[in-house]
């Protein structure tokens, strides 16, 4: 019995020394002590505007599902995707390099372990051919074999979606070549692609989180069918929020009251933003097809394009975080700068951070209750939007570099600090 006990704890000890020099050797081989790319400059976001096209692209590839396409990704493009990676993910930097033959993407990311801070410093080359074709793949200071670590990655997503939805991914490019400046990649029609991952995706059983669909739920048909609301061509939020926040209250024990809020968030931005939020969390298509009647609009400060930044930056910030929510804006803003577009408008960022900041209130669990109180006695909408008076919109590529350079300048940064500060005088923020 003795010597059972004196193996296993031998064996044990072994086993647990063997652990932690892997662990060690895997620390070492694969994080640095420092990032191998920079931190990104901001600039890179200066080219926002140049993603417009390639959104347009996109979006006739998937219309025109029966053709074949060929998409076209400028070194601005890629560049000006990555600020908006460093925007949303701190800490996180990047570099692509597009040449004759090749592209070039290098990237670091910190990971804190035990309170060490190390990096992850990722470098990937791809080759032109006739498929996606990693020519070189290292992690810190180890060498991988890229296309094999595609072909483990491809066979772990097929075995997780109990189909070939990965494989047929890859199938779907026919060709791909570099340029300087430029990738280009030929894909095949969509149409039978999107069959097949439709029923990929039907066979996952993702755990859902059934409280917060039932509350979803609820809450959109309430806002269907309540009758406190008169009819009229245009709405305010506030009338809405007032109404939700009053029903909210009456469904909140003592410790829920922060999740009856984030489903009621939810059920708005359904409801008088965008349907496909449903799908973000499973809401079935009956639910789904409870939204604003057709002829009525929901505005802020009289405006119907604030109302929809200041919902959709709260439920995106509800499902993801704030990080995300906010450099989606400031990106949508930065986009908008091209001759055909709305123009950059600090009015909008106001919106989009006000409505992440509201949803970060409303989810305190802490102050849910007061946040429901508050909002249910609003009488207008400065309890939660910020005054906007003399914030300038409207603004070209050319009117916005010669107002505020580029940006991060110092000007542009005491602008977007005037936006926050005035965010941060509401009576919602003040709780």
């Amino acid at each position: 019995m003795v010597k059972g006990s004196v193996f296993s704890f031998r064996s044990f000890y072994k086993l647990l020394t063997t652990t932690i020099v892997l662990l060690v050797v895997a620390f070492v081989l694969f994080l640095d002590a420092a990032p191998s790319v920079p931190p990104t400059k901001a600039e890179y976001l200066d080219y926002a505007d140049t993603v417009n096209p390639l959104l347009n692209d996109v979006k006739r590839v998937f219309a025109q599902n029966n053709l074949q396409h060929s998409l076209v990704v400028t070194k601005p493009q890629f560049a000006s995707l990555l600020g908006f990676l460093q925007r949303a993910m701190p800490g996180f930097s990047a570099k692509v390099t597009l040449s004759s033959g090749q592209g070039r993407l290098a990237f670091s990311y910190p990971i804190n372990i035990f309170g060490i801070t190390r990096y992850a410093n990722v470098l990937l080359v791809l080759k032109d051919a006739d498929k996606v074709f990693i020519d070189t793949l290292t992690l810190g200071k180890v060498p991988l074999p890229g296309n094999a670590v595609l072909d483990i990655v491809s066979w772990g997503v097929n075995q997780y979606t109990r189909s070939e939805i990965a494989t047929l991914a890859r199938e779907q490019v026919v060709k791909v070549a570099f340029l300087p400046g430029q990738a280009q990649v030929l894909i095949h029609p969509l149409k039978d692609f999107m069959v097949a991952l439709k029923k990929a995706k039907g066979n996952l059983s993702l755990d859902q989180d059934e409280e917060l669909l039932a509350r979803v739920t609820y809450y959109l048909y309430f806002l269907a069918y309540e009758q406190s609301i008169a009819y009229a061509p245009t709405i305010s939020l506030a009338e809405y929020l007032r109404e939700l926040m009053l029903e909210a209250q009456i469904q909140s024990k003592p410790d829920t009251a922060h999740l009856e809020n984030e489903a009621a968030i939810l059920a708005l931005a359904i409801y008088a933003g965008d349907r496909r939020f449903g799908s973000f969390i499973g809401i079935d298509k009956v639910a789904q097809e409870r939204v604003l009647p057709k002829g009525t609009v929901v505005t802020l400060q009289n405006r119907p394009d604030l109302a929809q930044h200041f919902i959709f930056s709260a439920a995106i910030k509800i499902l993801s975080d704030q990080g995300t929510s906010v450099a989606i804006g400031e990106f949508k803003e930065l986009m908008d700068r091209v001759q055909t577009g709305s123009g950059y408008s600090f009015v909008d960022l106001a919106a989009d951070k006000a409505g992440v900041h509201f949803a970060i209130q409303l989810a305190e669990q802490d102050i849910a209750a007061d946040a429901q109180l508050l909002l249910s006695l609003a009488a207008d909408e400065s309890v939660f939007m910020p005054d906007t008076s003399a914030l300038p919109e409207g603004l070209r590529r050319d009117e916005f570099t010669a107002a505020f350079g580029q940006v991060d300048s110092a000007t542009y940064k005491a602008m977007v600090a005037k936006v926050i500060q005035r965010v941060n005088a509401t009576p919602l923020a003040k709780l």
